[in-house]
């Protein structure tokens, strides 16, 4: 079996093709050209990746043409498409159309002529259903779209953009992913960003002050290992057209976040809730179903958040000692 992983120097990028290695697929990861620049090439997939076959190779998402090459040398049976802009905010709102939508709508119109047959996964966000009242949680896949940020409305654009080809014959289905970490994730991300502030300051490295945003904010979370076989079991059992929340149906707050890190890393510090780091348009509560995932795929998340914050916490003590 064949796969191609766009998006395959970002953070999700490396676990899936990991894991798609370990089932004997012949990978082709998709890399930007900075990230092939700084290395994130086979090296990153460490020195016994699994019964499969790793190909490195450049894409530009933006750019017909590099569309296409890749298409035309890899073949793939599958494509998981996880390239995209996902940092919310410092962007300018062209880039994310631009990267997310644009890029989108050329891999699915180059796919449909080079690739028909292939099952197309496309990874959307769970950041367009946008603010939702308390009680309309946990949110499901039939809940209007009402994103309230460039990012998250690029997504939607793709999403929609996704139906479209499917009713046309692509056989595609979307995933809407919740917040997802796990170790290696950038400090952009709200767990990776506490855990390195909480290591640092176990380490003797920073005063024990742990500075972040709107503590009551709570979002649903689930570990990258669980994340990468629920993208691909959607492509085994899931419905061509149809949509899925990959979630664990469970939220936690920042707070909760902190307290949870504070007491494995042995340390007690200050809070210091900044006004810097609150987002003008925050969702306050997103929380969502996996009713329908585990329904139709048997998915379900197997690793406990509290485990996954181990292994964030533990990954910045090594990064930092």
């Amino acid at each position: 079996m064949r796969a191609l992983v766009t998006g395959a120097g970002g953070f999700v990028g490396p676990y899936l093709v990991r894991f798609l290695l370990s089932r004997g697929y012949e990978v082709f990861g998709a890399f930007h050209k900075k990230d092939w620049e700084s290395g994130k090439s086979k090296d990153n997939f460490g020195d016994d990746p699994g019964p499969g076959s790793f190909h490195p190779v450049f894409l530009d998402v933006t750019d017909v043409d590099s569309v296409r090459n890749v298409l035309e040398r890899a073949r793939p049976d599958e494509i998981y498409h996880l390239a995209a802009v996902s940092v919310t905010t410092g962007i300018s709102p062209e880039v994310y159309y631009r990267v997310n939508f644009q890029g989108t709508f050329r891999l699915f119109q180059a796919g449909k002529g080079i690739v028909p047959e292939a099952r197309v996964l496309y990874v959307g966000s769970a950041n367009a259903y946008g603010a939702v009242k308390a009680e309309d949680l946990p949110v499901k896949e039939d809940r209007p779209l009402r994103p309230n940020n460039h990012y998250a409305a690029s997504k939607a654009a793709a999403e929609n953009l996704a139906f479209a080809c499917a009713a046309e014959g692509l056989r595609v289905v979307c995933a809407r992913p919740f917040n997802h970490t796990g170790p290696g994730q950038t400090t952009d991300f709200v767990c990776s960003r506490l855990a390195g502030e909480i290591a640092a300051i176990a380490l003797g490295r920073k005063e024990p002050v742990v500075v972040a945003g709107n503590l009551d904010s709570a979002r649903d979370f689930t570990d990258v290992r669980d994340v990468v076989e629920a993208y691909w079991l959607l492509l085994q059992e899931g419905r061509m057209g149809e949509v899925y929340n990959v979630c664990s149906q469970r939220a936690y707050t920042v707070k909760e976040i902190i307290e949870i890190l504070m007491k494995k890393a042995g340390i007690v510090a200050v809070v210091d809730s900044s006004s810097a780091l609150r987002r003008k348009s925050d969702i306050p509560v997103l929380l969502g179903s996996r009713e329908k995932i585990s329904r139709e795929t048997g998915w379900k998340p197997k690793i406990a958040f509290e485990e996954t914050l181990n292994d964030v916490l533990d990954y910045w003590l090594q990064i930092l000692k």
